[in-house]
């Protein structure tokens, strides 16, 4: 439903107003791109002989233009002489692309550490392009029939019990497979029969494909030159060897089709590793399906896969299809446990269900799941994204056993690239519906793009099928809560820390231990036995190096752990008071005997006071609340430690008061993106700056639209496409409501107008507004002097640390009374900023990780001095009156800090890593070296070193360059038991002489 609202009046000045409330808009960025002379200066080049290079592109990259190095890639056996594809690599190493140019259509896909993005002529205007991320809904049919035969079966019972941890870790080379695509005659006929233009949309949605592939499992695919010079390109839909079913894609008929191909001299099956059939569907529907099962390599098998789509369909959507297609031709069964399906195929969800893969809550989040395809009898679509652009871990365990035991027709190319080691920590136990935390350790010697996952890995049973939270009973008649081995926990990745609490804390602290059933993020409430994975992605721009731990969590019949006091509303107590905290126990004594008790300032998003260190579960401790901050959101946390990798715990529900004369003021650091410095090198001088002072963030907020109104301009798009850098300015001195604030994070961002009521909204990083700070709006000119506002404005990347002004207009004037609420999306959230009170100061503190404690600090964050080790910056506002100087911080943790002055933390970080700058200088030819070797690596315990030279010594360094044995004897059985899981540097010395140096990974 649209609702358009027409205002003219002199008062206006001949500005006329409209409001369309679009809850379909095409998702996405447009921006201004001149195609022509890209795809030209491109054309001059394609004639050379050699593949091009040192060409580059600019796009909008997380709200900020990005240049892209291209490099001409081996997508075909022989190059093509009208489209040409290409690999991108940003200037920073931390994104990358691939990009495919036909005549002047432009498609890319760009990987960058906020997910994946597509880049095309999606309904945009000439020479304009749209970006929009691979979460996107457009609204759009996708349907998976996956290929259930007797081969199908067989593989997946195979896999059903196997782990493949074994496989890991992998991205030291990457695996080619020959692929052989063919087109049937409708898919040419969509063309208008051009056989160039089909066989270009073909090659585009391949090296999209590529991309997914190359990242997450280090597979590649080369097109062959039958597909390539056409001869699979079929312009006749009658004389093809392809049956098109009028139901849905059969993976069945691509076999046939192929194996009429091999009949009749076509294609021979040694000609191709793996077959894949394409169709376009004579629809202007948005729609796509696919069906698919194994196996490459084997002849009779490895051309079941079909693909279909509507040409209005994006093509990023398309993409997605074909990746979870061909997911299953390598034997990756569906990771959903849902059934039912829409109310066009009531069944659907639950024919597709597999009994070897279900490990997502409903319909899943990953790339093997079915995302919001289960809706009916009951929606069963994961709240927020559920369209993730990566492989559960239990699809990488089916598809790397697949390439290891049957797929195995590959070649392989080494690559520059050492994996990165994941470890998941020991085993342990927790008590039944209680919050609990788990921390993974992830590191990598040659990448510091790292992401890390976390996933249930729990296979639903038979009864299980369908079991979905609280709400949703399965087949057994029983709920996932309340079940042994339902699936409970969504797949969740990070950027930027490798633990994550069990359910997300935002619901904990909003007494939701037990969240909505959508959410997949529920406690059990059995005692059970439950398994995770903790992966690592190193996001390598060439290939993914991955590696990915288990660990497993015993649940007890014990518990929960509940804290009982202070639990209500309107509890206040004064700073250097006593406070008797109460928790109800429930036998969790039986798994920790003794807890922590923390403190919280800020409503539970840190807890940096330890109010009592191993107090014993009894369920009850007088604590004194120190001489902190005054605040009114005040939290308690009674925490059981399992390890440093593990903790349960539970939080008070409700904010409580502290008063106090302290009001050492809340800020966030800016920037917080890792730091990596030689010590001494002037790169670990942060030169960083005090922030200012920061308000309670939030997601939504009220206003009155004339409390205040200042004049201000009033800046929109100059269409209806909303395209990024075009902008106008209809008026420049009207009445608005001007806000200033923050985000907590950097990343992408939009506002809503909750209410139906007319009210332009733009985003400026100035104020007063206007076209040069201009950076979104939920309003575009009409002409004339009109201008339509949709209820969301464009969505826009805003940077953690810059001041921001959310203009808002409704274009009275004089200025109505009239409240408006706006909701914020995005990656955090927004805060008002402040002047510091006076009487203090502020100073930046480096926390040695391995102690906790303070190593130095620094009014810059100048931390030049410190020696190697890892850190981590925060900043600590202080009353200066009570501190002479802050190196009375040193030494100090900083919950021993916060009782013992008046001061206040940062609410976030930034991670500091200090070497010690020595090159140990880990040639080719130092890991060929010849006569000696060292295996197994990675080494869970023993590592065995076979020599021929003459080896006296040797020694164990880590990545930092500390030395860890002291140059001990060789001998040829070496110990990594006693070291952490991570990456070594092994050195074996003739005397004073080194001979071999050589990485090691232990598991």
């Amino acid at each position: 439903m649209k609702k358009t609202v027409v205002f003219v009046s002199m008062l206006f000045s001949g500005i006329v107003l409209s409001q369309k409330i679009t809850p379909n808009e095409v998702p996405g960025t447009v921006f201004h791109f001149d195609s022509e002379k890209f795809e030209k200066r491109i054309t001059d080049r394609r004639h050379s002989k050699g593949k091009i290079s040192n060409e580059f592109i600019v796009l909008p990259v997380a709200g900020k233009d990005t240049k892209f190095s291209l490099k001409e890639n081996g997508l075909s056996e022989n190059r093509l002489s009208d489209i040409i594809t290409f690999d991108g690599v940003s200037e920073d190493g931390k994104s990358s692309m691939k990009l495919s140019v036909f005549n002047d259509k432009i498609n890319a896909l760009v990987k960058t550490d906020q997910g994946y993005f597509y880049v095309e002529p999606y309904k945009t205007g000439k020479n304009e392009l749209r970006m929009y991320s691979a979460f996107s809904d457009f609204g759009a049919g996708v349907q998976c029939g996956v290929d259930e035969d007797h081969m199908l079966s067989k593989e997946l019972n195979q896999m059903k019990n196997s782990l493949s941890v074994t496989n890991f870790p992998y991205g030291g080379q990457i695996k080619k497979f020959r692929m052989a695509v063919a087109a049937t005659g409708e898919f040419t006929a969509a063309f208008n029969g051009d056989k160039d233009a089909a066989l270009a949309e073909l090659v585009n949605m391949v090296n999209l494909i590529n991309k997914i592939y190359e990242s997450e499992v280090a597979i590649t695919f080369t097109l062959i030159s039958k597909t390539t010079d056409k001869s699979l390109i079929f312009s006749n839909a009658a004389t093809d060897p392809f049956t098109v079913d009028p139901n849905f894609s059969s993976a069945a008929n691509s076999q046939t089709g192929f194996d009429t191909m091999k009949t009749d001299g076509t294609l021979a099956y040694n000609q191709y590793d793996i077959g894949h059939t394409f169709n376009i569907l004579s629809t202007n529907a948005m729609t796509a399906n696919g069906q698919a099962g194994p196996q490459p390599c084997n002849d009779t098998s490895k051309a079941r896969a079909w693909s279909q789509w509507s040409l209005t369909m994006p093509k990023g959507m398309v993409a997605n299809v074909i990746v979870h297609e061909m997911g299953h031709q390598f034997s990756a069964g569906h990771t959903y446990n849902a059934v039912g399906g829409s109310a066009g195929s009531p069944t659907f969800c639950t024919s597709g269900w597999s009994a070897a893969a279900a490990v997502e809550p409903g319909g899943g989040t990953t790339i093997m799941s079915y995302g919001n395809n289960c809706t009916s009898p009951s929606d069963q679509t994961n709240t927020g994204e559920y369209n993730l652009n990566y492989f559960n871990a239990k699809s990488l365990d089916q598809i790397l056993n697949n390439i290891q035991n049957s797929a195995n027709c590959y070649t392989t190319q080494a690559v520059n690239n050492v994996p990165p080691v994941a470890n998941a920590g020991a085993d342990i136990s927790i008590p039944k519906n209680t919050p609990f935390k788990l921390k993974g350790t992830g590191s990598d010697n040659d990448n510091t793009n790292l992401s890390y996952t976390w996933e249930q890995a729990d296979v639903a049973s038979a009864n299980d099928k369908g079991a979905f939270g609280s709400a949703i009973t399965g087949t057994g008649g029983y709920n996932a809560l309340n079940s042994t081995t339902a699936p409970l926990f969504r797949s969740e990745q990070s950027t930027s820390t490798t633990e994550r609490y069990f359910p997300k804390m935002a619901f904990v602290l909003n007494n939701q231990n037990s969240p909505e059933t959508k959410e997949a993020e529920a406690l059990p409430l059995v005692a059970r036995t439950m398994k995770f994975r903790f992966t690592v992605r190193d996001n390598n721009v060439t290939n993914g190096g991955l590696d990915s731990d288990e660990i497993s969590v015993t649940v007890t019949n014990d518990g929960p752990l509940s804290v009982s006091y202070p639990n209500a509303t309107g509890v206040s107590v004064s700073a250097n008071t006593a406070v008797n905290v109460q928790w109800t126990v429930n036998g969790t004594d039986n798994i920790k005997d003794k807890v922590n008790i923390l403190l919280s300032l800020d409503g539970g998003d840190t807890f940096p006071i330890t109010l009592a260190s191993d107090a014993v579960n009894n369920g009850s401790k007088s604590v004194t609340i120190p001489n902190v901050p005054a605040t009114d959101r005040a939290r308690i946390k009674v925490v059981g430690v399992i390890n440093p990798n593990a903790e349960f715990f539970d939080v008070s529900d409700n904010n409580f008061t502290v008063s106090s004369t302290c009001v050492a003021y809340s800020t966030l650091i800016s920037p917080v993106s890792s730091v990596s410095a030689a010590s001494g090198n002037a790169a670990a001088n942060l030169n960083m700056s005090a922030p200012p002072a920061a308000g309670v963030s939030y997601l939504s907020k009220t206003f009155v639209y004339n409390t205040p109104s200042v004049n201000n301009a009033i800046i929109v798009y100059t269409n209806n496409s909303m395209t990024q850098g075009s902008v106008v300015s209809i008026t420049n001195n009207y009445p608005t409501h001007t806000i200033k604030f923050r985000v907590t994070k950097t990343g992408s961002y939009q506002f809503q107008n909750a209410g139906n009521s007319f009210l332009t909204m733009a985003i400026h990083s100035g104020n007063p507004g206007s076209t040069g700070n201009f950076i979104t709006s939920n309003g575009y000119s009409t002409g004339g002097g009109g201008v339509s506002a949709s209820n969301t404005t464009k969505a826009a990347v805003l940077n953690a640390g810059t001041d921001y002004y959310f203009i808002a207009s409704n274009l009275s004037n004089p200025a109505s009374a009239a409240s408006y609420t706006f909701n914020v999306t995005g990656e955090g959230s927004v805060y008002k900023t402040s002047a510091p009170p006076a009487g203090y100061s502020y100073t930046f503190t480096a926390v040695n990780n391995s102690t906790g404690k303070i190593a130095a600090v620094s009014t810059s964050a100048n931390f030049t001095t410190l020696p190697v080790g890892a850190y981590i910056v925060k900043g600590i506002s202080y009353k200066t009156s009570d501190v002479s100087n802050t190196s009375v911080f040193v030494g100090k943790n900083i919950s021993e800090v916060m009782t013992s002055y008046c001061v206040n933390e940062s609410s976030n970080s930034r991670p500091l890593t200090i070497t010690s700058g020595t090159v140990l200088g880990i040639s080719e030819a130092d890991q060929k070296s010849s006569g000696i070797t060292a295996a197994p690596n990675p080494v869970k315990d023993i590592l065995k070193v076979k020599t021929e030279k003459q080896v006296t010594h040797y020694e164990i360094y880590d990545f930092s360059g500390k030395s860890l044995r002291g140059k001990p004897k060789f001998t040829e059985e070496i110990s990594f038991k006693d070291f952490t899981a991570g990456t070594y540097i092994l050195v074996l010395y003739d005397n004073n002489t080194k001979v071999y140096t050589t990485k090691i990974i232990k598991k």
